[in-house]
């Protein structure tokens, strides 16, 4: 499965209702799929994705669309999660902003208590590991822009923290 990563405001708190109304309000016929073709993507089905926010998860039923021109599915994900992480994008993004001025996390984990230290020293691992030369090499600020974001899919074609290799495509939602 592939994803196609939408660009929308953080709305928190986020819940099903809030992305329902994301996918409801796009316009399918300007969604193009990975092999390149526009308006060939209809609605397939749904998976179950858990984010942890808060000090629990919610789960997401999120919408799987499929191309009748080459018959691959994507999953439609907003920009504020981060393909295969529990994590969101803004609370990773605060991860990394602490990991790069103090180290000090103890108001996430208070503000979030579902992600814990186990938790935080992962992204901070995958951060390292994936993500900071690349950072580094464009001299780039980690923020929760959309600019930011349009800069790694524009480099890297995939979210940032992003580490999975999934080919993935940013839907900038028209304004």
């Amino acid at each position: 499965m592939l994803m196609i990563t939408i660009s929308t405001d953080f709305c928190n708190p986020f819940s099903q209702d809030s992305y329902e109304n994301l996918i409801n309000s796009l316009q399918f016929h300007q969604l193009t799929c990975t092999c390149g073709h526009s308006a060939c993507l209809t609605i397939h089905g749904y998976y179950d994705r858990n984010i942890k926010v808060d000090d629990h998860s919610i789960l997401l039923h999120i919408c799987r669309v499929k191309c009748s021109h080459c018959n691959t599915t994507h999953a439609l994900l907003p920009s504020f999660i981060v393909p295969y992480s529990q994590v969101s994008f803004p609370d990773q993004v605060d991860i990394i902003s602490c990991y790069e001025n103090s180290g000090n996390y103890s108001d996430i984990m208070e503000r979030t208590p579902s992600i814990d230290e186990n938790c935080i020293h992962s992204i901070i691992r995958r951060y390292i590991h994936h993500w900071l030369q690349r950072i580094l090499s464009f001299q780039l600020s980690v923020s929760t822009s959309l600019t930011f974001i349009q800069i790694c899919f524009l480099h890297y074609r995939r979210q940032f923290m992003q580490v999975k290799k999934t080919p993935n495509i940013l839907f900038l939602t028209p304004t």
